[in-house]
């Protein structure tokens, strides 16, 4: 979803390709392509592995865009070693409508500082 072609969304929709991008000194970046959700959780997991870790004495949330929960809360169950022992209760909230809007909905977010 949101501000791709029409037809780069139906091909990826059709290949279940999830795009995982980040902000990157202020730019934002495509930092990796996967197919299906459980690959592009793994994605996003190892980019926080390689952008140094989660600093969890600094804020940090998560975020979804769409009607309901249900992606975010597959990301948080397949990615559960990246927060165990780290914290006792996970803060997330809806992206907001800037986000939202290129994102589409079913995205997942995860905003941190790094070790």
């Amino acid at each position: 979803g949101g501000r791709i072609s029409n037809v780069a969304g139906f091909v990826g929709g059709m290949l279940s390709i999830r795009p995982v991008i980040g902000i990157v000194d202020g730019i934002v970046e495509v930092l990796g392509k996967a197919r299906g959700s459980k690959a592009a959780n793994n994605l996003l997991a190892q980019q926080i592995e390689a952008a140094g870790g989660i600093d969890y004495d600094m804020p940090y949330e998560l975020a979804y865009s769409g009607l309901d929960d249900t992606l975010l809360r597959k990301y948080i169950n397949d990615n559960e070693h990246v927060w165990r022992g780290h914290a006792d209760e996970l803060k997330y909230g809806i992206v907001g409508s800037t986000i939202g809007t290129h994102a589409g909905p079913g995205a997942v977010a995860v905003a941190f500082f790094s070790v």
